[in-house]
Formats: C-alpha cells, structure tokens, sequence
C-alpha cells in the first residue's frame, strides 16, 4: 500500500494528457458560444444605430444617412405616405458580423427592421 503510494507521488504527471484532452472540445464550445454572443450584440447595436439614424430623419428632414458605427453594411430604405397625412419611413439593414474564431461559419450577416413614423 504505502509502495503504491509512493509510485503516484513519483509520477505526478498520470493523467494529465486525458485532463488536457478534455480541454479541446470545451475551448470549441466556448468559442462556438462567444461567437453567438458576438452576433447577438452585434444585431442589437446595428438595430440601435439604424433606429437612431432614421429617427435623426424622420425629425430633421436629413436625407444624408450618418451611421455611428463604421462598418460593412447595405441600407434599403422606403418611404411610404400615410392615409390622413404624414409618412412611414422603413428601413433595412444588413451587416457582417465580426468572425472571432475559425469553427463559425465565415460569411454570417445579421439583419435589422426599423420603422418610424414622420408627421
């Protein structure tokens, strides 16, 4: 018993390739996860931003778009008029989403709906 003992005290190592084996696919789902949460904020700030932008338009008149955030993006914006008077401004963005890591997929694209109401 007390040889056993010390053999594991002598190689203190036993093991530790399956621990570190273990470590693989759990850095794979954390960065599969940090990815998701990437896009995630990403649409959010992209949705906040367009909403601002056509906000600043429908208030001031501006045709000039300025966005905040400088980055990829295709803007389809229409303009509706509204029975009774004023104008429905719907706008449509399309954004790439930064890749982080190499498991997601390359080309992901967030998409952001915003509507304001000028009168």
């Amino acid at each position: 018993m007390v040889e056993e003992v010390s053999k594991d005290l002598e190689h203190p190592e036993n093991g530790s390739i399956e621990a570190g084996l273990t470590m693989i696919p759990a850095t794979a789902f954390f960065l599969l996860v940090m990815q998701l949460v990437v896009a995630g904020s990403f649409q959010l700030i992209e949705t906040i931003d367009l909403q601002s932008t056509l906000s600043r338009t429908a208030l001031f008149g501006s045709e000039g778009s300025e966005f905040a955030f400088e980055h990829s993006r295709i803007v389809e914006e229409q303009s509706t008029e509204i029975p009774g008077g004023g104008e429905l401004l719907m706008a449509k963005s399309s954004a790439k989403v930064p890749i982080i890591n190499s498991l997601a997929p390359q080309d992901l694209k967030v998409t952001s709906h915003v509507l304001v109401v000028r009168e």
